[in-house]
């Protein structure tokens, strides 16, 4: 009876120790308060929402105010179509399959990334978002050897008339600072796990961007002697042999906005499963250029075949990892791994080589295009109607081809209390190879009357641009400009890669 009783107190002092240590470890796995969220079921912040009157966790009101550094860098490479035939000679037939070096492209970005994220109600939040460009500092340069190329006279980069180069390397655009647009917008979390255990978190964004800052403008910043860094499209005249820029022009200020409002909409989806928790989402945004930018307002202009900045749309799909939380203490230590996809449709951009084109004084890129055409005096040409004051200048914005942008992320988000929130990270994408310079020369969902389709038909042009009547195959394209546009003479962006890399703290009351 006594052996019996040590072993029933051995057996019972066992299983209180194990019972006292699960216990002090489940414990590590529950809220240390009544105002805290279960550990390991609180979202990340990819999908987060700042929202007021929670009276789960007995918050009232939530404030976020973020500040972030942004350094970017671009390199791309810049070539362009030969129209050289198999012969060896330059042939109007078009060949496109002779691809020569033009320039390399260097792209940085410092940006103060300012944001303030307001709860309105359960998981219903506004934010506003006002990013400052720091420094903005683009230049073109030799590839492998191609400065003597595009600078001589009938070089590479040059008119195919008069053997203007259309710039001269090395190219450096002057540092352009400043705001580029306010953003304001809502995230609504319409199902949110640490609610709902049953349901996966979705957020919903949607977000408008209001050009602030002075459009951009084409400049040079080290131009010719007698011409302005940022000169004025239009301010031009015609020598007798070629078209000039007039002297004694201003010109105008580097600007720094892109010169359009936005429309951005996405969703985002997450389950967390204890440490790690993936996401995935879609956004889609458009582009609205403001009337007097250079992007062009091109309404009831018939043949204008792209009057618009480009459509984009992407994929988003990651991991957030939660190696590591203390929920007594409101710390909490997350890496996010993302990848991203996004395609851009054809539209009119700034493009790499938006300056150096823009501010060149080759004689076909300053030759206004005229707004429309018309049946000339002898009732059989169709000639440029000039005289009604709507010309369209060259203003460096060309229209660019579709493509993807393929990349991803890696991030470090450090919740090192209660009120404050670190997140650095680096990013890389590449851009695929597209042209800067492809512009239709005839829209064909108009047929005009042959007297008003200039080019656009198939007889033949005469060297001072004067068509004779024939076949309407379409409405002349204003933006069109044959020393860039035509096949044989097009001009692409290839091996275009970006690196980002930023950090920010956050604020949270």
């Amino acid at each position: 009876m006594h052996v019996g009783s040590g072993k029933t107190k051995a057996t019972l002092v066992l299983t209180v120790g194990m019972l006292g240590l699960l216990s002090s470890r489940a414990r590590a796995d529950e809220p240390m308060k009544a105002t805290e969220p279960t550990l390991m079921s609180e979202s990340g912040d990819v999908v987060e929402v700042v929202d007021a009157f929670d009276e789960k966790n007995k918050d009232p009101f939530d404030l976020h105010l973020s500040l972030g550094f942004i350094q970017s860098w671009e390199n791309a490479k810049i070539k362009r179509e030969s129209n050289v035939g198999p012969d060896g000679q330059e042939s109007s037939a078009g060949f496109g399959h002779n691809i020569e070096n033009i320039a390399s492209y260097k792209h940085t970005t410092s940006i103060l990334n300012m944001r303030a994220d307001i709860g309105i109600f359960h998981d219903l939040g506004f934010f506003l978002r006002a990013p400052l460009t720091l420094a903005d500092d683009r230049s073109l340069d030799d590839l492998d050897g191609s400065t003597a190329g595009v600078n001589q006279q009938f070089g590479r980069a040059s008119d195919t008339g008069t053997g203007q180069p259309f710039f001269q390397l090395p190219f450096k655009a002057p540092t352009r600072s400043g705001f580029d647009y306010i953003a304001v917008g809502l995230r609504y979390s319409l199902f949110n796990q640490n609610r709902d255990p049953t349901k996966p978190t979705l957020t919903f964004e949607l977000e408008g961007r209001f050009g602030v800052g002075e459009p951009m403008h084409a400049c040079n910043a080290n131009p010719a002697a007698g011409t302005a860094q940022c000169p004025t499209p239009g301010n031009t005249s015609f020598d007798g042999t070629k078209w000039v820029r007039n002297p004694g022009d201003a010109g105008r200020s580097p600007g720094i906005s892109r010169g359009t409002n936005a429309v951005k909409f996405g969703m985002l989806a997450s389950q967390r499963y204890r440490y790690v928790e993936p996401y995935g989402g879609f956004w889609f945004m458009a582009e609205f250029q403001k009337r007097g930018t250079d992007m062009g307002d091109f309404a009831g202009v018939q043949g204008v075949i792209t009057n618009h900045p480009p459509l984009q749309g992407g994929l988003i799909g990651g991991l957030m990892i939660h190696p590591w939380e203390n929920r007594e203490n409101h710390q909490r230590f997350t890496i996010d791994f993302r990848f991203k996809g996004t395609y851009v449709s054809q539209g009119r951009d700034y493009s790499p080589l938006f300056d150096a084109l823009g501010s060149s004084n080759a004689s076909s890129l300053l030759a206004p295009n005229p707004f429309q055409y018309k049946l000339g005096p002898d009732g059989k040409t169709s000639v440029g109607d000039y005289g009604n004051g709507k010309n369209v200048n060259f203003t460096g914005v060309t229209d660019i081809e579709a493509h993807g942008i393929y990349g991803g992320h890696v991030a470090f988000i450090v919740q090192a209390g209660q009120y404050i929130k670190f997140n650095a990270g680096i990013a890389f994408q590449y851009i695929q190879a597209h042209l800067v310079s492809s512009s239709d020369a005839c829209n064909p969902d108009f047929t005009p009357s042959p007297g008003e389709a200039g080019h656009c038909s198939t007889s033949t042009t005469s060297s001072a641009g004067v068509t004779s009547a024939g076949t309407v195959t379409g409405a002349p394209n204003p933006n069109h400009r044959p020393n860039i546009d035509l096949p044989g003479r097009r001009l692409r962006v290839t091996e275009d890669y970006v690196w980002d890399a930023w950090v920010s703290g956050t604020l949270m009351f």
